[in-house]
């Protein structure tokens, strides 16, 4: 058995953490091994031996029952690295603390780069408060890579007028002011208002976070350093924000203060993905990769994204470590970059390693959030080999239950699995429940008081016992019929109560095309009465690429078609509807009749 020094690894990783950021460094006790306390010690687990007979495995069960480390890697994740923005130097510190845990498990990482930033970002300790009538701090942010303030600026909360003639005309009193935005500034007029507070000289703007409290961040590393840019942009709470706005309304002068403390990097900025592996014995050259994405938006820690996959990786890592498993496959263990800008270091990691991708039997990807692993989806001809692989996972904790979810085949979703899945890898996003995930994702509330450390135990678990077996597989996983065609699209944003009122209609997109108007409501597609949102994208999705569709527009019924003739992907959606009712009439005939 490899035995890891769990002090070791933290005293060394975080001693750089502790100078760079001044923190505290500190714990009370270390244990390499032994029960870790949970709040379901009560429950009667089955035992290893009842789950798996190899006893290599059968000691990475009791290990991941009793070893747990992932609660210190998220405590240092959150508390050391809370900033992990890519192209942050607080990325960078992470990824060096990474590679010496790595170490410090017996496994050799490297660095290896993706591409660039064109122009860095961090953000230091920043301050808002409401100065009068009363002083009260804020909750706030601002986007990445958006200019912050020279000290702390005061000036008074205006609102701006709802015209680019009004806002010329009383320029001089917006002078120094914080603007809170209008409502009814149209999306067109947006970048003009941009130019003119910045010609005005204006402290900043003001805009409302979500309607539930949560605020969002986000922003775009597409500046140049040329010309970068100058408005500070606020994000306040849409309760704030009412607040302010009902007081300036009512003629009560509002004074604010920010002190923003925002900081643009020269680049090009070189960026990379970590990556270590444990070499396979029989096929070193095939591969099983285990993944999470490491970067995080900075406005809170970054802990439920993606802070929980990246320590599930690095315990599953551990424990194959630790049980002295030598797996037949190599498994590699792959962190991200760049992948809230796009699934920038995946698709580089991708595009880098084209020649192995044959070879990759299994890409299990972990990003979202804390809740366990309950599932994963499964192809036809993947099943056998998925019902073997879980078998053991199904029976790991009653608490816990594990589905594998038979589905006609995979599509890319918006994580890192979806790159290998495009270019035709078996990858998988871990199923789980959102419930809660929704207000920590990308807001302020994404903190390490928010992770399941015991879920977290288990997800790493899973991670760990899945890798190993389908590593030890006797063959690659079946790719027959792996990718689903991508759906036919219309080009609308839907909304109202059922989901089929046409909000937006995009440029270019099938309904443009068709001559599809803002307000429409979809009444009929092929003569199929439409009720709701899943109908839609059901009957979309049927028969021949020709779609008459009803439409009802200012009380009148409007007939329209979508033709989807010309696109390429309509033959391979042909060829899988007559599969899947092929399969369906097989399945039928072979069902034992009523009689």
């Amino acid at each position: 058995m490899h035995s890891i020094s769990a002090f070791a690894t933290l005293r060394r990783a975080l001693v750089p953490a502790f100078l760079l950021l001044g923190a505290s460094f500190g714990y009370a006790t270390v244990q390499d091994e032994g029960a870790v306390a949970t709040s379901e010690t009560a429950v009667e687990l089955p035992p290893a031996s009842e789950l798996v007979d190899d006893p290599k495995q059968q000691e990475l069960i009791e290990l991941g029952r009793t070893s747990f480390m992932g609660e210190r890697h998220m405590e240092v994740i959150t508390g050391h690295f809370p900033k992990r923005l890519t192209g942050s130097p607080g990325l960078e510190r992470a990824q060096g603390w990474l590679l010496m845990v790595f170490e410090d498990f017996g496994l050799v990482a490297r660095k290896e780069e993706w591409g660039s930033v064109p122009v860095g970002f961090e953000r230091d300790l920043s301050s808002g408060r409401i100065v009068a009538p009363e002083e009260r701090d804020l909750v706030f942010t601002t986007p990445c890579w958006s200019p912050g303030t020279v000290d702390a600026v005061r000036g008074p909360a205006l609102i701006e007028p709802a015209t680019l003639e009004e806002l010329q005309e009383r320029s001089a009193e917006f002078e120094g002011a914080w603007m809170l935005r209008n409502p009814d500034v149209g999306r067109a007029d947006r970048a003009k208002f941009a130019e003119a507070y910045v010609e005005i000289g204006v402290a900043g703007t003001l805009q409302p976070g979500a309607r539930d409290g949560r605020i969002v961040t986000g922003g775009s590393m597409r500046v140049d350093w040329d010309d970068l840019p100058t408005l500070v942009r606020v994000t306040v709470t849409y309760e704030d924000f009412a607040s302010l706005r009902d007081q300036v309304e009512e003629g009560t002068a509002v004074e604010l203060e920010f002190d923003v403390r925002n900081q643009f990097l020269h680049g090009p900025i070189p960026q990379y993905n970590v990556i270590t592996e444990i070499e396979g014995s029989e096929f070193p050259d095939e591969f099983v990769i285990v993944q999470g994405h490491m970067d995080a938006w900075d406005g809170a820690q970054g802990a439920c994204d993606n802070g929980t996959g990246m320590a599930t990786t690095m315990e599953a890592a551990r424990l194959i470590m630790e049980a002295g498993i030598v797996p037949r496959r190599t498994i590699r263990f792959v962190f991200y970059t760049g992948e809230e800008q796009g699934l920038l270091g995946s698709r580089g990691y991708v595009e880098r390693h084209i020649d192995e991708l044959e070879r990759v039997s299994i890409v299990l990807n972990h990003d979202n959030g804390t809740n366990y692993l309950k599932g994963i989806a499964a192809t036809e001809a993947m099943l056998e080999d998925f019902e073997h692989v879980f078998a053991p996972i199904q029976r790991l904790d009653p608490t816990r239950p594990f589905e594998i979810r038979q589905v006609p085949g995979l599509r890319p979703g918006p994580s890192d699995h979806a790159p290998f899945v495009e270019a035709g890898v078996p990858a998988f996003h871990w199923d789980q429940s959102n419930a809660g995930y929704r207000r920590l994702h990308h807001t302020q509330h994404d903190t390490l008081a928010e992770v399941n450390h015991d879920d977290q135990r288990h997800s790493s678990l899973v991670v760990a016992l899945a890798a190993v077996r389908f590593a030890n597989l006797d063959h690659l996983v079946d790719r027959s019929y792996m990718r689903e065609p991508d759906p036919r699209r219309m080009g609308v944003f839907l909304g109202g109560d059922s989901g089929t009122v046409l909000e937006r209609v995009v440029d270019g997109g099938r309904a443009a095309e068709a001559g599809w108007k803002t307000g429409d409501r979809i009444l009929t597609i092929d003569g199929v009465a439409i009720t709701e949102r899943a109908e839609v994208v059901a009957e979309l999705q049927k028969g021949g690429p020709k779609k008459v569709v009803v439409l009802e527009r200012e009380g009148e019924e409007v007939e329209t078609t979508l033709d989807y003739s010309d696109d390429p992907l309509e033959v391979e959606r042909k060829a899988w509807r007559e599969r899947a009712e092929a399969a369906a009439s097989e399945e039928e005939s072979a069902s034992p009749s009523d009689g």
